[in-house]
Parts: structure tokens; sequence; C-alpha cells
């Protein structure tokens, strides 16, 4: 066991320096060429993944908010999974994804699915669209965690603020781990490391390449997510992270307003 847990250790160790040469607009790439490839496109488009349509804990997201239909931005559409079932539930859904296959199969499958999105290609911490155009924004799959570092995290939450409507929703996902990152010398070595290499000196702890497929930062605590929150010009209204999982969900309001008819909200 001993042995196990250190090698594990290791290769976690060795994975990191990679996030530590790339720069925030390399890893980035990274992910994009990662499901840019066709077999990872239909992967995410498989009937298997898509029919079925929203999970419990996304399920949960519209049991505690009280608009039922309305104007959606889904960002990070992937194969069109959340937004058939969001715009067969009465949104008229725009979907935003950095690679425009995917986004074509997103329309593509709900077309199939008799239901109709539009689309956008964007990076989804360079959202642009039109202020005060949507009554919900829905940041799905724990993608918020792949953005790398506070300020560009912090940038796209103020862009999705402009894109709601006066008391809009922003519904978001993340990577969450108590435990994430390494002892302080290491992560000072690490750093010492993007330093030398002039890589990532925009490192922050819990930032790691995912299953070497995409970029994700996990965030340690509900404090630092409530932090980048509200520097983002939201209001928090329900962060859930459930013991024993690796994602955990916010629900959120672009104003001050009260918290009154919401679902499960601690006053």
């Amino acid at each position: 066991m001993t042995i196990g847990y250190f090698l594990n250790r290791l290769g976690r160790f060795i994975q990191s320096l990679s996030v530590m040469v790339m720069r925030p607009d390399d890893l980035v790439e990274y992910s994009r060429q990662t499901y840019s490839k066709s077999k990872v496109i239909e992967s995410w488009s498989r009937k298997d993944l898509v029919d079925p349509g929203l999970i419990d804990d996304e399920k949960s997201f519209l049991e505690n908010i009280p608009l039922k239909t309305g104007p959606l931005l889904l960002l990070g559409v992937g194969g069109g999974r959340e937004a058939i079932h969001l715009a067969k539930r009465g949104f008229r859904v725009t979907g935003v994804d950095f690679v425009p296959d995917m986004l074509q199969k997103a329309k593509e499958n709900a077309f199939k699915h008799g239901v109709k999105i539009e689309g956008l290609v964007q990076d989804i911490y360079k959202l642009n669209v039109p202020s005060n155009s949507y009554d919900i924004v829905w940041l799905c799959s724990a993608m918020y965690s792949c953005v790398p570092t506070r300020k560009r995290r912090v940038e796209m939450l103020k862009r999705i603020r402009n894109a709601l409507k006066p008391g809009g929703y922003f519904l978001c996902q993340f990577h969450f781990d108590s435990k994430a990152g390494f002892s302080p010398k290491v992560e000072f070595f690490l750093k010492i490391f993007a330093y030398i290499s002039l890589g990532n000196l925009w490192y922050e702890k819990g930032d790691m390449l995912w299953g070497n497929v995409e970029f994700i930062h996990a965030f340690p605590s509900e404090d630092m997510l409530r932090s980048e929150f509200e520097e983002g010009g939201f209001q928090v209204i329900k962060i859930d992270v459930s013991e024993g999982s690796v994602r955990g969900g916010a629900i959120l309001r672009s104003t001050s307003t009260s918290s009154s008819g919401i679902k499960g909200v601690k006053k």
C-alpha cells in the first residue's frame, strides 16, 4: 500500500511538470486539440450519452431556481446532451463551444430530437455576446475548472454577468478536491521549475492535466470559489459540494436581490 501510494504521488508529480512548462494559452490549446479529435467528438456525440439528458445533480439546478423557460446560454455544449434536454423543456438555447465540429454535432443531434439550438464558436473565457440577453447562463460538466488562472476566471464571470439580464442566474459546475496539490515544499519547487522554464508563472495549487486529456483546476475549498464568484460580481445563492465526489455545483445570481423563492438556500 505504501509503495503504491508513493508511485501514485510520484506519477501525479511528474504529470504536474507538464502543467508548469505550459503557459495559460498553451493549456487552453492543449484542451482544444484534445476535443478537436474526431474520435473525441464522436464519443461526446454518442446516442447513449446524449439521449438520457440531464443527470440528477444537473436536474437539481432547475429545481432550485424559479425560471422554467426563457433564453439560456449553455457554455461548453459538447455533443448536445444538456442543450437538447433544456430545449425540450422550453428554453431557447444558444450553445457555445471552442470546437466548431463539436458544435455542429450538437446542432445535428438537436435536429434529430426535433428541437433547434443556436450556436457560437468561442472560448468561454472570452465570451462575447450582447449585454442583458439571457435569463440563465449554464456552464456545464465542471468546465469552470477548465479555465486556467484566477484572473481569467474572474474576467469570464464578469462577461457572463454582462450577458445576463438583471436578476439572471448563473449555474456552474467545477472540480473540487480538498486534497488538491502537493506539500508546501513540492509546491515551491514546482513554482521554481515554472520560473526556470519560463513556463506557467501563473500556476495555482490544484492545477493539473486531468487524465492527460485537458487542463483542470481543482478547488480545495468553498471559500476560494466564493471569493472568485463575488469578485466576478455575483451573489452566491448556493454552493453544493458532495462528500466523495470531485464535482460540485453552484447557483449564482447577477444582482444582490433577495434569495427568497430559491429552494434549499440557508438564510
